[in-house]
């Protein structure tokens, strides 16, 4: 995880090793509404008694196996007829996991919804509101992990956690895309070089892409401008590789309209990955160090009031705080904000030798892989 910025251990002691997420079942997650409700796997499958007319919001738990969560949420939505923009989730959910979280649906009856059969997807615990669930509603997430091969036992850095009083609030791996490199296009965006950011967004390469997605990147890396040639080597699901490509392949050197054919949302999970790059390197720096972990720090900005630390990091960086306001993609630009160098773990335990099961809970914005990299040290 170095290159995301994650350069230390909070705890001493030695890691058991191990491997997860063998099959979905050895990753659970099961959201925690208010500090006290914890979404079902098995959510009832009884309709609500509450047919008030002014409720106009169909709340119910959504449990799937192995999924993305956006795709599974658009093939509910097309079982039944209707526009994904018609339900909205709390919080995003590992596609490679059994989950389970709760959804809100616009005007769309409970019995809707349970009509609804898809393979690994289970639908139910139904209950009408007024309102929707917005993003962050919910309190965190309980998570059941299982270790197999384990070599020793947690114990010993469970006890260090939970002295120093929680985790490390380093932002885990899924902040930065399956090629580990949307921090990198982020850089490049706030330093104005949109061919850069171009070109880690189609040519950068990660391990765990698809084998032909990796050898249509490198391809291109080697034949930069023949964009007529790597729209035949992109596999039709880059998509959004291929948008940018058939832009390029007509105005070769147009690399910011190239670049608008991604949505407007996407263009801030860039510069959020650069932001929680930062953060990760002044955390790690704290560790190394042996300095407090109370307190916070910033997630820089062009609001943010950085400390002597965060300034010098900046400078390294080659960037000032006024590059986080973004003129040609005004969507990428990004206030700041601050955040807490531990996050709280709760009802933290462990059974098993070998093949050991870990239950947590992590509140929301905390990530179970930087546990875990704790326990296994792999």
């Amino acid at each position: 995880m170095n290159d995301i910025g994650i350069r230390a251990y909070a705890t001493k002691s030695k890691g058991i090793g191990g491997t997860i997420k063998e099959v979905p079942e050895d990753f659970i997650v099961q959201e925690i509404q208010n500090d006290i409700s914890v979404s079902s796997l098995e959510p009832s499958k009884n309709l609500p008694s509450d047919s008030d007319e002014s409720k106009e919001y169909t709340h119910f738990t959504l449990v799937k196996r192995d999924w993305n969560q956006e795709q599974i949420l658009k093939r509910v939505a097309r079982r039944i007829g209707i526009s994904r923009k018609r339900f909205s989730v709390s919080g995003t959910k590992d596609k490679k996991a059994l989950t389970a979280q709760k959804v809100s649906a616009w005007n769309i009856s409970a019995q809707n919804l349970l009509n609804v059969r898809i393979k690994d997807c289970e639908i139910g615990d139904f209950s009408y509101s007024t309102g929707r669930i917005e993003l962050g509603d919910h309190w965190g997430n309980r998570f059941t992990v299982k270790i197999l091969g384990a070599s020793g036992s947690p114990e010993q850095t469970l006890s260090e956690l939970e002295e120093l009083g929680g985790i490390p609030n380093f932002f885990g791996e899924q902040r930065f895309g399956l090629r580990l490199n949307n921090h990198i296009v982020g850089k490049h965006i706030l330093e104005g070089n949109i061919e850069s950011a171009v070109h880690e967004f189609l040519a950068g390469t990660g391990e765990r892409e698809s084998k032909e997605g990796r050898q249509a990147r490198e391809a291109l890396a080697e034949n930069w401008g023949d964009f007529g040639k790597a729209l035949k080597d992109f596999p039709v699901y880059m998509r959004f590789e291929r948008a940018l490509l058939d832009h390029l392949n007509v105005h070769s050197n147009d690399y910011v309209g190239a670049f608008k054919k991604l949505s407007k949302q996407t263009y801030k999970f860039f510069t959020h990955a650069y932001q929680s790059y930062l953060f990760n390197i002044i955390l790690s720096d704290r560790i190394n160090k042996g300095s407090s972990l109370e307190g916070n720090a910033s997630i820089l900005g062009y609001k943010s009031e950085p400390d002597e630390t965060e300034s010098a990091l900046l400078e390294k960086e080659g960037l000032s705080l006024k590059d986080f306001k973004v003129s040609q993609f005004p969507e990428a630009s990004v206030r700041g904000d601050r955040r807490n160098f531990l996050a709280e773990i709760k009802n933290l335990s462990f059974q098993g030798k070998n093949n050991i099961t870990l239950s947590f809970d992590l509140t929301k914005g905390a990530y179970a892989t930087i546990l875990l990299r704790e326990v296994q040290k792999a």
